[in-house]
């Protein structure tokens, strides 16, 4: 499941994934984040992952084809998990990336929302 809350006041959007990721979800997910770019030019970013299941393939090509395309309108990004693998992961993507990423564990998700909202 992927579910997302938007703050429109402040441009910052937190994702929720939990199991399985529709297609469906996914662009609603991506509406709701066009939607804060729309608004404010950038959007910062909490990602909360607390389980991965199946995602279908078509769902990882757009997202990386929409997240190449959008690397300038994102502000900072807090990836929250426990899955060690995907802290892993991320903090050696984000040497790559423009967008200030840091990975926190779940325990520490108000640290996360700080660090998010402060950039």
């Amino acid at each position: 499941m992927l579910t997302q809350q938007t703050d429109p006041a402040s441009g910052v959007i937190e994702i929720t994934v939990d199991g399985a990721i529709s297609k469906e979800e996914y662009q609603a997910t991506v509406a709701a984040i066009q939607a804060v770019l729309d608004a404010h030019g950038k959007v910062r970013v909490i990602e909360v992952i607390k389980s991965l299941g199946w995602i279908d393939p078509s769902v990882w090509w757009e997202d990386v084809r929409w997240v190449f395309g959008h690397l300038n309108g994102i502000g900072r990004c807090a990836v929250v998990t426990d899955k060690g693998w995907v802290g892993s992961i991320t903090r050696a993507v984000s040497a790559l990336m423009p967008t200030e990423i840091r990975v926190f564990a779940l325990g520490e998700i108000d640290a996360a929302r700080a660090w998010v909202r402060e950039g």
